[in-house]
């Protein structure tokens, strides 16, 4: 009787463990909207661009580099956005002009580091993909780029009422 017992609170444990674990999966069944996006976008990049296996390995490792040099940049322009918004608000603090100056420059310094990223990532793909790759990459990744926007646009205009 204790075996049949103890082999019942057995199973209950592991099917209620088993019950809970799908249960916390499927909550999280939609995902991450930018990661949902992120792996549409490798998808349809390997069919645009028709590359191989080793090929989509090598380029999205160079792509991930890149996103995360990219991040960190746009991290140090909203830092720099944020200072400047809040010098701008607080009139106890006076900025002078040599403090404006020294924002400014260091704001321009980051946005140029980030075009010279781009440009830098997209030449490291030459010497992967061919000329026809290339070319369909950059077309790609601009259009895909605008249908995202455009759909993220769309899902905020809110509906006319009647």
């Amino acid at each position: 009787m204790k075996k049949y017992l103890f082999l019942m609170l057995l199973l209950i444990s592991i099917l209620s463990t088993e019950i809970f674990s799908q249960q916390h999966h499927m909550g999280n069944r939609r995902g991450n909207p930018r990661e949902r996006i992120d792996q549409l976008e490798k998808i349809k990049l390997i069919e645009e661009l028709n590359m191989s296996e080793e090929v989509s390995v090598k380029f999205f490792a160079r792509r991930n580099e890149f996103r995360e040099k990219e991040k960190k940049l746009h991290e140090r322009i909203d830092s720099l956005s944020r200072l400047i918004r809040d010098k701008s608000v607080n009139q106890d603090v006076q900025t002078s002009d040599a403090e404006w100056k020294k924002i400014i420059e260091e704001f321009i310094s980051v946005e140029k580091m980030t075009r010279k990223n781009k440009i830098n990532f997209v030449s490291s793909l030459q010497n992967l993909l061919t000329p026809k790759q290339m070319a369909q990459f950059l077309a790609f990744e601009r259009k895909f780029r605008e249908e995202v926007q455009d759909i993220i646009l769309r899902g905020r205009q809110k509906p006319i009422p009647e």
